[in-house]
């Protein structure tokens, strides 16, 4: 497709070929991690996975719309399709007059770089910088207004949007509407694998919204363009209301923490599946070989004192690392080995089911360190590679708060690592206690080498609203995966979700002038009305940021509030190597 974007058609400024202008901004979308003066090596499947994702965009051969952009549970009803029709529009403007490409590729320089000198490179930085800044002299975006000059291309956007980026949609199938035969209910978080195919827990049963939604018995699997992989969905090995916790090992089996979720009148019923009782388990993981063929049996892994289990990781020995929400520790699994399963006690051992510091997300760093973000008690707890506990990190820093119900946590290239501070959740696991206020949502940077907060922690801004899962990428920035805005009780909220994003500790891929924790994304987020509340994402071989729709924007907690999809941000990100074990590792080795 990239051959056909730039090599026939009709010509534009500076020498700049394209088939049509639907087809230049999917290659654009696609292509906008592999260009910019650099060459690239070793990525063996991103740009084959990118070219894929680009498909769904616009056909590769006729640049008509994609089928999947122009289709429900896309097409009219989310607003990526008009964006999609408006970038095309900008780019037939620029087709149509010389004057408009250099508009265009004036508009699209880089923060404190030369503009573009093609339409391609022109489209690749729209994606990299998707939000036109605030505080320029012009106050509306021209790529915007490029698109009002042609608008060939309809449906398109009747006013500038927050953000470019473009968010696709995935059921599982041509639907939006939830049922019982719907594939997902509730995703909760991602693991990636080597080509680029992406593993998802789940939280539910799928169930009409008025419906109870019962604990989740079944791993997806997803090509590396959204379709259904062939075998998927995958049951058995004990899976019971997986949340938070999937991990691959560097094996390429697949770990899940069966953290038990399901709307509370489920524990009211006497049976769910054959040999399954109610309430559901919450003391075990699940590990299924890279063909989606349980290996732990019908009650999943439960030695080492797993208990309502979330963040679960491996790390690059094999080893797997268990956040036990329920009873304050950490399981590890030497060697994915669940016969020499061992307990590691955070604290204090804890009243019976009233766990005090509810240990959530869990990170390995690059020295082999594991971090534990503590979701009650504002702390961080960290271990060494032989699960000792060498730190606990207090929630205040020489007078300052740096953590305040924290939920995810991630590592960065170098092994310092970001916590994301709801303000908000006690996880309940299995009592809830007073949640926060939500008023002060953050991110924490902590330091490898002191385990002390970065300069100017915790960071705000960015269209932060209780954040709860968290990522950086490979250029080393950090994506921000937002729950959304908590209505007061009584009141409803449907106002559309984003997610967030910062500049990281290597700031050359930031915007030019900008610092270590200085908020990219503008103060709305990138949001996006194809977005439910979010609680995990991850980033691809190419780029693509996977985000769950976990729970609805407006939801009854007892009747199925769950969401049924998973979201693409098309190309956003900085390609990582996966599985993602440890530090990333960026995908693409550039070289001037």
């Amino acid at each position: 497709m990239l051959a056909n974007a730039i090599g026939t058609g009709p010509s534009t400024a500076r020498g700049q070929i394209v088939v049509n202008e639907r087809t230049t901004v999917a290659t654009g979308n696609a292509f906008a991690q592999f260009v910019d003066g650099r060459r690239i090596e070793g990525n063996r499947y991103g740009m084959s996975n990118a070219v894929h994702m680009a498909a769904n965009l616009a056909d590769p051969d006729t640049g008509a719309v994609g089928s999947v952009l122009a289709s429900t549970p896309n097409g009219t009803e989310t607003s990526t399709l008009a964006t999609f029709n408006s970038l095309t529009n900008a780019v037939a403007s620029c087709i149509a007059s010389a004057a408009n490409c250099t508009s265009l590729f004036r508009a699209t320089a880089p923060p404190g770089g030369p503009p573009p000198s093609s339409v391609l490179q022109a489209v690749a930085n729209i994606v990299k910088y998707p939000s036109y800044p605030a505080g320029r002299a012009v106050l509306v975006d021209p790529v915007f207004q490029l698109s009002q000059l042609a608008p060939i291309n309809q449906p398109a956007l009747t006013h500038s949007p927050t953000n470019w980026l473009l968010f696709l949609k995935f059921t599982g199938g041509a639907h939006s509407y939830q049922d019982a035969d719907n594939l997902m209910n509730g995703p909760g978080n991602f693991a990636i694998d080597e080509q680029g195919f992406v593993w998802v827990n789940d939280n539910a049963v799928p169930e009409p919204p008025d419906e109870f939604a019962c604990a989740g018995r079944r791993l997806l699997k997803f090509t590396p363009w959204g379709e259904s992989a062939p075998g998927s969905p995958y049951f058995g090995g004990g899976l019971s209301g997986a949340g938070y916790g999937i991990t691959l090992d560097p094996s390429g089996r697949v770990w899940i923490g069966n953290f038990g979720f399901q709307d509370p009148p489920c524990n009211l019923l006497p049976f769910a599946v054959p040999h399954d009782s109610l309430p559901a388990p919450h003391d075990s993981v699940s590990v299924f070989r890279p063909d989606g063929i349980p290996l732990s049996g019908i009650g999943g892994y439960t030695a080492g004192g797993i208990s309502w289990p979330q963040g679960t990781v491996s790390d690059r020995q094999g080893n797997i690392w268990i956040a036990n929400c329920g009873n304050d520790s950490v399981t590890k699994l030497p060697g994915g080995d669940p016969g020499q399963a061992i307990n590691i006690p955070l604290g204090p051992t804890p009243e019976a089911e009233h766990p005090q510091m509810k240990p959530f997300g869990i990170a390995v760093a690059s020295d082999g360190t594991v971090w534990v973000a503590d979701n009650r008690s504002n702390t961080v707890s960290v271990l060494s590679p032989q699960g000792e506990v060498v730190a606990t990190l207090p929630g205040t820093y020489r007078g300052k708060t740096v953590l305040s119900h924290p939920v995810g946590n991630a590592a960065d290239i170098e092994g310092n690592i970001w916590v994301a501070n709801s303000d908000w959740l006690d996880s309940p696991c299995p009592t809830r206690g007073d949640l926060g206020a939500h008023a002060d949502p953050s991110i924490t940077l902590y330091q490898k080498d002191t385990r002390t907060p970065y300069p100017g922690s915790p960071f705000t801004g960015g269209g932060l609203t209780l954040p709860w899962g968290i990522a950086v990428d490979g250029d080393d920035t950090v994506w921000v995966f937002n729950f959304g805005d908590v209505p007061p009780p009584g009141t409803s909220n449907d106002a559309p979700t984003g997610i967030s994003r910062f500049c990281g500790v290597s700031t050359r891929q930031c915007p030019k002038g900008m610092k270590v924790g200085d908020a990219i994304s503008p103060s709305t987020g990138y949001t996006s009305d194809a977005l439910a509340r979010i609680t995990g994402g991850q980033i691809d071989p190419s780029g693509n940021i996977w985000l769950t729709n976990n729970w609805k924007l407006v939801a009854n907690p007892f009747k199925n509030p769950f969401g049924n999809a998973i979201v693409v941000a098309v190309g956003a990100a900085g390609p990582l190597k996966t599985p993602l074990i440890g530090s990333p590792v960026p995908f693409a080795k550039l070289r001037r």
